[in-house]
């Protein structure tokens, strides 16, 4: 049952990733399933990976001042279309120490990250959005254990070349709390080895980020939908910790969704 929680909230988090189409037209309400499969390291800096496949449940709502979708539940502020809040989203795989980077080390727990993003829609046409993004999020495993907080600002620019293809790029630069990067980077003395120096990391610029983002809408009720990310370690504080095995991260994830039920009424909401 843990694999297939940690799967499927993998899988989620990268379906969130992609931003939904143009609401005008669309359903007021829409339930679905979508099914992919993901690629991506045990933890942001390790050489090994994990590789898996689950089916995602999800849950649209295209309201005039309140929005429930693909990025979480979002609301604009003091009535204006281009500041919205919504709410800010991760996950961090457990990572056991069969790891050969942590052989010997506590075994990292299944961990959420939840928080707020200011979103700031800088430009908008029918084909191009430039949206700037500023999030925060806490961090907590399944222990009940506080790991500290990080914060991704980013900017994504999007391009719709017709109404079946959304195609969005997003470059950000991802911080952490020192207890963040305690979690993942430092190596305490019982934990020291000849090739596994003690190492303490300190809060600060933990990655730079490229994001490519692709969704093509087959029909009324099926999309296709991928996801490229990569990250450079190099730039960031936790770069020399003897636990960053491989400083180029790249990730990926392809998928189908299905939307099995949509409501007559549709929204009226426009951006």
């Amino acid at each position: 049952m843990k694999k297939v929680l940690f799967t499927t909230m993998a899988l989620l988090l990268f379906y969130t990733a992609s931003a939904d189409a143009a609401d005008a037209e669309k359903p007021l309400w829409a339930a679905g399933i979508a099914v992919g499969a993901a690629t991506l390291p045990h933890y942001m800096g390790s050489d090994e990976r994990y590789t898996f496949a689950a089916p995602i449940p999800y849950i649209i709502y295209r309201g005039e001042r309140v929005k429930i979708g693909r990025e979480g539940i979002t609301t604009e502020l003091f009535g204006r279309h281009n500041l919205t809040l919504d709410a800010s989203l991760g996950i961090g795989l457990p990572v056991r120490n069969s790891n050969r980077a942590r052989a010997g080390m506590p075994e990292l727990k299944f961990n959420f990250q939840a928080g707020p993003r200011l979103n700031w829609h800088v430009f908008e046409d029918e084909q191009f959005k430039v949206t700037v993004r500023l999030p925060w999020r806490g961090v907590m495993d399944t222990g009940g254990s506080w790991l500290g907080s990080v914060s991704e600002p980013d900017i994504a620019f999007e391009y719709r070349p017709n109404a079946e293809t959304l195609l969005q790029l997003n470059a950000g630069a991802l911080f952490g709390s020192r207890s963040y990067h305690d979690t993942y980077y430092s190596v305490a003395p019982l934990y020291a080895t000849p090739v596994r120096p003690v190492y303490q990391s300190r809060a600060g610029l933990h990655s730079l980020s490229l994001t490519a983002l692709a969704r093509y809408r087959l029909n009324d009720s099926m999309t296709l939908f991928s996801a490229l990310r990569y990250r450079n370690l190099a730039s960031g504080v936790i770069a020399d910790s003897p636990l960053v095995k491989d400083q180029n991260y790249l990730s990926a994830t392809i998928g189908l969704a299905w939307s099995f039920w949509q409501s007559d009424e549709k929204s009226t909401r426009s951006e």
